[in-house]
């Protein structure tokens, strides 16, 4: 039987596709969310043709960057980043592969920006490079959040550093104080017929020191506690200086006669401020806690008060073992190792300061400190009046 079915092709005559072809590239081209590109292999990345999704990719237009006319891509490119992307374009080049990179571009406005490129080379038939063919897209808000990630991981691991060291220094400033007061109350219940006057006397003001000790850690913990979840908050007043620095003294007095440290404060006058009475003492309690704690007994301990170009300024001077340089920068953080025993054997572990330094950041002050082993230190606190 005679076959007279008909083939039928269905869609546009050859002819008229081809004539559409340079209007279909165009919308293509337009329709893209970067930028399609043709440039030369010379060190400007001269570009030869560029879709219309340059302005959105570099905030400049086609006819600015189109044959170095305002500025060549190669100026675009961050002058971190230029050596790398010759790298890959280099590298795909030689083994006749297709590159593909991540780095950053200056736009227009001089706002840095992450571009994300593909491409490949067009080769003559000797095998030297005619074209560079590619499409570059901007990355940066999936770069942002790429970095807002990190960030947040980061963040984690150090949260999770510093409870470590937390729980560290709780168990370790405990301990010390703890044990004298067990093993001096131990003794002086076995013993207590036998003791003299002044062996009782004695005993007591040992266990007194340790008990202030441990109390003075656990307001150290409090407060530390509080910053960290921040419901720490500066409520300032206007205090006397001069009455605060010797209150606390007053509080350290019986620790320093321990060790034969004689505290001298030398100030010409009243002096008042306006700061958070709580934030405020708890800093200069723990200057000269750790003033006294690494004092060679005998010694002495300088607070200075005074009056500097629009600043107060308090000096707490000790003549004890001294910080090494390399260890001065780890004093004020918590998550450093520095650990150091003081001079009759006290806890060192550092929180006192790292406190000071939290709450002088809260209010606006500064903390410095000048050192040198086995010579002594020398803590400054600058407040502006």
């Amino acid at each position: 039987m005679k076959n007279n079915a008909k083939h039928t092709s269905i869609g546009m005559p050859e002819t008229n596709a081809v004539s559409m072809l340079p209007e279909l590239m165009a919308n293509l081209m337009s329709n893209l969310p970067g930028m399609a590109y043709r440039c030369m292999n010379d060190k400007n990345w001269t570009m030869v043709f560029l879709s219309q999704g340059c302005h959105t990719v570099t905030g400049y237009t086609v006819l600015e960057i189109l044959n170095n006319s305002l500025t060549s891509y190669n100026d675009l490119i961050y002058e971190d980043d230029r050596a790398y992307v010759c790298q890959c374009v280099e590298e795909a080049v030689a083994k006749h592969t297709r590159f593909q990179m991540e780095y950053r571009i200056v736009g227009k406005e001089g706002d840095l920006r992450w571009v994300w490129e593909q491409g490949n080379a067009v080769y003559n038939l000797d095998d030297t490079v005619m074209f560079i063919d590619g499409y570059i897209a901007e990355i940066s808000s999936r770069k942002n959040v790429e970095h807002e990630i990190k960030r947040v991981a980061q963040n984690m691991v150090e949260i999770n550093a510093t409870k470590d060291k937390f729980f560290s220094l709780i168990a370790h400033d405990l301990q010390n104080p703890v044990y004298a007061i067990i093993s001096l109350s131990e003794f002086l219940s076995a013993n207590l017929q036998k003791l003299s006057p002044a062996d009782l006397t004695s005993f007591a003001t040992q266990i007194n020191i340790s008990a202030k000790g441990i109390y003075t850690l656990l307001e150290n913990l409090l407060d530390w506690t509080k910053t960290q979840t921040s419901e720490m908050i500066v409520q300032k007043e206007y205090l006397s200086l001069t009455k605060l620095i010797d209150f606390i003294i007053q509080q350290y007095q019986a620790t320093a006669e321990e060790k034969g440290i004689n505290i001298v404060f030398h100030y010409t006058g009243d002096i008042d401020v306006e700061s958070d009475s709580h934030m405020l003492t708890s800093i200069i309690r723990n200057l000269i806690s750790n003033a006294i704690k690494y004092s060679h007994p005998n010694s002495e301990v300088n607070l200075r008060l005074s009056c500097t170009g629009g600043n107060t300024i308090l000096e707490v001077e000790d003549k004890g073992i001294g910080i090494s340089r390399r260890n001065i920068v780890k004093i004020f953080r918590i998550d450093s190792d520095l650990r150091h025993p003081g001079t009759n054997k006290e806890s060192g572990s550092g929180l006192g300061l790292i406190l000071a330094k939290e709450f002088a950041d809260k209010l606006g002050m500064q903390i410095s400190v000048l050192s040198k082993l086995n010579k002594g230190s020398t803590f400054t606190l600058k407040m502006a009046e």
